[in-house]
């Protein structure tokens, strides 16, 4: 990072990808070495704001505000982070007033520039301020007469030509900006939602201006493996390679297809990257475990060249995310959360763009393990979202014995490793979180008990009025475990738990003022035993290590999560709370380095 300026231009290629999280942590990492970097500081806000963190963008903002109270710049950020809060919550017009507060004065910054006038102007206009809009539209105008064709002219004199009534003139404004700008996604995406607000204001409808933005989509993809060399069943022979990758590329072409998710198993996974590789996109690959072992359980198995086609995609893809920690073949379970946080992660992905998803399968019609191609479409058509199949025959179920039919199903490998976990308990995706309470460790002995009596009692009263109460519990001294059965329980439960704990006067109570607390919630698939020597059923596994790791990193008075908790909310469509990106941390005990996340409440 002593090259600032190499950081610099590659802060500025991440944005303009849409790689907010890359962005961020470059951004992040080079400000703890050059901390007074205003630049980069204005970064990691924008990137925190694309990613719809606005209240920690806005910590960072109002920061370099009290320094620089006319920075054009930070004003600018600011003012949209204003918006976007508006846009998730339209009712509140004080949002409206402080994003225009933020962008006038940006504009009244001299000389006058026209990417805050104009917002000013939009601002104004949704205000339903019209002589004020028009006014700052028209000085925009003029500002803009004197500037270079680019792509932020057009897209600002389509934006003025809008407010000031001429549609037509703004379609071909737009459409210029987009002819001057090759491939920046980013740029396309902000001035598309920025027209979606206008349209609906104007027409009650957002895609007026739609056509102009050939933005391309987001597909998220699952499909079947190549079968292995001893499948019994046939289900998708190497002889139907050919046939599969046509119908994919095909299928692709018709959707313009430009940002894919999806594994990288032999099969129909590596023709979809490959495909998207062809077509210049990017992809962003979920493994369920490690690449070395994902290799034998999902890519080796069916012979050929998959390996090596497999490790090709990898060197290509924009992003891996591997989710277990395990090194030995998984479960079907395994496969069933690496869908759901795949699922999640294209959907915070999406948002922080305007996508719209489209779910692609290459799949036989049949219902299939947990984990496997049927589970991801059932996912989606659960959620009332299409999904486009590119099909598979095989036999109808009605001709099927049932040694083929469970054949069919099986997309898990090992049958030994899944004989074990069923001999010694059972693995089942959860919720975890871990809490300690900060100030504990210095209570007098004669406070023990005042401590049990007040705190671990409210605690109790708390779960027992909870409807989001975890399933199991557990207490040593100052620590806290909770186990719940869905994301939206855990994350709501902490942030209540966070409240009781911060709001409550204590000093009253007889305990120290500064007590306070800190949680971590996690989720992935987890053992359930029976524990011998407590008599009881217990959670453990990897992923329970995880959220204990994440919870000395955290804040007091705050809620941490790990990225992993943060895509199955999304991949849940959880309500209560959102996930705001904190960065990549190094965790406790060296446990390596992760992306965390903070949890905020929001309104149900």
């Amino acid at each position: 990072m002593d090259d600032i300026q190499s950081v610099h231009t590659f802060v500025k290629r991440a944005l303009s990808a849409g790689e907010f999280l890359a962005a961020y942590d470059a951004a992040r990492e080079a400000v703890e070495v050059h901390p007074d970097d205003d630049w980069l500081q204005q970064r990691m806000a924008l990137s925190l704001a694309q990613m719809g963190a606005s209240s920690r963008a806005q910590a960072i903002l109002n920061s370099l505000a009290a320094k620089d109270p006319t920075n054009r710049e930070t004003l600018s950020i600011l003012g949209r982070t204003y918006k976007d809060q508006w846009c998730a919550n339209p009712a509140n017009e004080q949002y409206l007033r402080q994003s225009f507060d933020c962008y006038n004065r940006a504009f009244e910054v001299q000389p006058a520039e026209s990417y805050p006038g104009i917002n000013a102007a939009t601002i104004a206009f949704l205000l339903k301020e019209t002589d004020k809009a028009n006014r700052i539209a028209r000085t925009v105008l003029e500002i803009c007469r004197q500037q270079p064709d680019d792509y932020w002219k057009h897209a600002t004199v389509a934006e003025a030509l809008v407010v000031l009534g001429d549609a037509e003139g703004a379609r071909e404004a737009y459409k210029a900006a987009v002819a001057a700008e090759s491939n920046n996604l980013r740029a396309f995406s902000s001035t598309r939602k920025q027209a979606r607000a206008l349209s609906r204001h104007l027409y009650d409808r957002a895609d007026a201006f739609d056509e102009c933005f050939p933005i391309p989509k987001l597909v998220v993809f699952s499909g079947h493996m190549m079968d292995a060399p001893d499948r019994r069943t046939p289900r998708f022979p190497q002889a139907k390679e050919a046939e599969v990758k046509q119908l994919l590329e095909k299928q692709l072409a018709a959707m313009n297809a430009g940002i894919g998710f999806a594994s990288a198993a032999s099969g129909s996974d590596i023709l979809f990257l490959e495909a998207m590789l062809d077509r210049g996109g990017t992809i962003h690959l979920v493994l369920p475990w490690p690449a070395e072992e994902f290799v034998k359980t999902s890519v080796e198995i069916a012979g050929g060249d998959w390996a090596e086609r497999f490790e090709k995609v990898l060197t290509r893809a924009a992003s891996i995310r591997i989710l277990g920690e395990l090194y030995m073949p998984g479960s079907a379970t395994g496969f069933e959360y690496c869908n759901l946080a795949m699922n999640g992660l294209a959907r915070l992905f999406a948002q922080s763009l305007d996508l719209e998803i489209t779910p692609l399968a290459v799949w036989d019609g049949f219902a299939g393990a947990p984990g496997g191609t049927g589970s991801f479409v059932r996912y989606w058509r659960n959620h009332r979202v299409p999904v486009k199949i590119v099909p598979i025959a095989t036999k109808p179920p009605s001709l099927l014995t049932s040694t083929e039919a469970f054949d069919m199903d099986d997309e898990s490998p090992d049958d030994e490793f899944e004989a074990w976990v069923r001999a010694s308990g059972r693995q089942e995706i959860k919720a975890i979180m871990f809490a300690d309470v900060v100030g504990y460790s210095k209570l007098p002995e004669t406070v023990i008990p005042k401590y049990v009596a007040q705190f671990n009692q409210r605690v109790s009263r708390l779960m027992a009025e909870s409807s989001a109460a975890p399933v199991n519990v557990n207490t040593w001294g100052d620590g806290l475990f909770f186990v719940f059965n869905n994301v939206e329980d855990a994350g709501r439960f902490a942030l209540d738990l966070r409240d009781l704990v911060v709001k409550t006067n204590w000093v009253d109570l007889g305990l120290p003022h500064n007590l306070n607390i800190r949680i971590a919630v996690h989720a992935g698939p987890v053992y359930v035993n029976f524990d011998p020597v407590v008599r009881e059923i217990t959670f453990t596994g990897a992923h329970v290590s995880r959220a204990a790791r994440i919870e000395p990193i955290t804040h007091e008075g705050e809620v941490f999560t790990s990225e992993e908790f943060a895509a199955l909310a999304a991949a849940d469509q959880s309500k209560g709370f959102t996930c705001d990106l904190v960065g990549t941390t190094q965790l406790a005990k060296s446990y390596g380095l992760f992306r965390i996340y903070s949890l905020e409440r929001t309104a149900i």
